[in-house]
């Protein structure tokens, strides 16, 4: 038999709208305010509540199509897709709201149909077998830690282990979440908490990885936002506190990347802001990473300011005002002493008067995603470092150096650095590698680690200075630096044989055996 829910009020939810509720013509028929109850709880992320209160219901009202939906939406929020698809199975889905969650129910069961399991302490990871298994490792660190810190700084532990989803590529993750294929694209965008889950794009499928880890935590600390204020906290507030903690985690009190920094600066400087409406419904959803990078600024440095005014129990209060049905703003300012708006034009001035360090040409590198996980990705490299004239000085340079005439090689990269706007980390790696090459240990050291200071967290510049100070003996710099590459891209195999090689030098046994560990989960894979 078909269960039909009834279409009188109609609910707008996180998903676009619930199926409506109508009253029943019968004593037996479930109420609306039972079941907005039940919807309320799961959007709160309480979902052990809610789980309670749908079996009172289904004890009662067994053919409710509204009850089975609300049974659906639970199981899902639970990670529990396919109990969800068969709760669905039932209920009619003429209304849009049914077809929508419907959808994404099949979407995601199907997208985690060969996810296997493993669990630490507080969370759950969820993946597919194979070379993806070496993430759970150094996710567990990013994540059992975070669990420490931000539970003692938000006053909040979830209670329920926490569900993370690790997806091999863009693809699946844009068809199990709100996200297109193209807002990935522009904003570069790689993770979401949603659902009552962490989602997040393997390193593994990008050219040269990226700091997944801290990307893990900032994911985390929506996932205690979300909880804490019963899904109360606005998303510009959300995002400035994730951005703000993110690092918190590895003991990094640094929050403003060099080019949040550059583009924030610009911004005051030209009057040129991300309004707070304008980051709605989602920082992924701005037109470049430019203004994605902006707005993390913005907000983060809002969130730096609201903590140097009050204190860092100035949030877990706000987020208990929430929970406790008061309004944002209303709670805002009594937190404050100020409204929003006064609170936005002190922080400007707060701002300007740290007069922040431009670094000209610095500009948002694009996400560059591999066309399949298998796949070399920097043998286009030169296509990156900007202007016409420069990719092709570039590209000269790349054939020069692959026939070893390494100091025309280097005239030629010299030529598309001068030609190059913005600045670009790729030509500074060519000129760095290229003088390592030759023996240049000073020159390389100089251009590396001005591309560093620019962009720290890019692979290849980790690489190479591992490489550079291996090549002087000068070990423990040259762990450093591979350690911190092989947690940006864990997927690159001469990082952990350069690892093997330096614990063995130095005589450190037990980490010489965890690198022949994780190494094995990519070692086949490469054969």
């Amino acid at each position: 038999m078909r269960m039909r829910p009834l279409l009188l009020i109609l609910i707008v939810m996180v998903f676009g709208g619930m199926p409506g509720l109508a009253y029943s013509e019968t004593a037996i028929e479930v109420t609306p305010r039972q079941v907005f109850e039940g919807y309320d709880l799961t959007e709160d992320w309480r979902i052990t509540e809610a789980e309670t209160l749908v079996k009172s219901l289904l004890q009662k009202f067994p053919q409710s199509g509204d009850v089975r939906f609300l049974q659906a939406k639970v199981e899902f929020f639970k990670g529990n897709y396919d109990n969800a698809w068969k709760a669905l199975k039932p209920v009619e889905a003429k209304h849009p709201s049914v077809q929508e969650f419907k959808s994404l129910v099949n979407e995601t069961r199907q997208a985690a149909a060969k996810f296997i399991s493993r669990e630490s302490e507080h969370f759950v990871f969820r993946f597919e077998e194979g070379p993806d298994e070496i993430l759970i490792h150094f996710a567990e660190q990013a994540l059992e830690r975070s669990y420490q810190v931000l539970g003692k700084l938000l006053n909040h532990y979830p209670r329920e282990k926490v569900l993370v989803e690790i997806y091999p590529d863009r693809e699946p993750l844009s068809r199990v979440s709100p996200l297109t294929r193209q807002d990935i694209i522009t904003s570069g965008t790689v993770a979401l908490c949603k659902y009552n889950r962490i989602m997040i794009i393997s390193p593994a499928s990008l050219v040269r990885g990226y700091p997944w880890m801290d990307t893990l935590s900032h994911e985390y600390t929506h996932y205690l936002l979300t909880q804490k204020s019963h899904n109360n906290l606005p998303l510009w507030m959300h995002e400035g506190i994730a951005k703000y903690f993110e690092g918190k985690w590895r003991e990094s009190e640094e929050f403003l990347s060099p080019l949040m920094k550059t583009v924030l600066a610009e911004g005051l400087a030209n009057d040129y802001m991300i309004a707070l409406s304008a980051m709605m419904p989602s920082l992924a959803k701005l037109k470049t990473q430019e203004d994605v990078q902006l707005a993390y600024a913005e907000v983060a440095t809002m969130v730096d300011f609201m903590i140097q005014e009050q204190g860092e129990s100035i949030l877990p209060d706000l987020l208990d005002d929430l929970a406790s049905g008061q309004e944002f703003e209303a709670a805002l300012k009594f937190r404050l002493g100020t409204d929003l708006i006064t609170f936005q034009e002190n922080w400007k001035n707060f701002m300007k008067r740290k007069e922040l360090k431009t670094i000209p040409g610095l500009k948002a590198l694009k996400t560059r995603f591999k066309n399949n996980r298998s796949a070399e990705g920097d043998k286009m490299d030169y296509q990156e470092v900007g202007r016409k004239r420069a990719q092709d000085l570039t590209f000269l340079g790349d054939i020069l150096k692959s026939r070893s005439a390494f100091k025309a090689a280097i005239i030629e990269y010299e030529k598309a650095f001068e030609e190059s706007d913005p600045e670009s980390p790729i030509l500074y790696n060519k000129l760095g590698a290229t003088h390592l090459t030759m023996q240049n240990h000073e020159q390389a050291e100089s251009y590396l680690k001005k591309s560093l200071e620019h962009y720290p967290h890019f692979h290849t510049t980790l690489v190479n200075l591992g490489e550079l100070y291996l090549e002087m003996d000068r070990l423990s710099e040259a762990r450093e630096y591979f350690e911190r590459a092989g947690k940006i891209n864990p997927f690159n195999p001469f990082v952990h044989l350069r690892l093997i090689k330096i614990y063995t030098s130095l005589n450190l046994k037990e980490e010489k055996i965890l690198q022949e560990k994780l190494y094995s989960y990519i070692e086949s894979s490469e054969r």
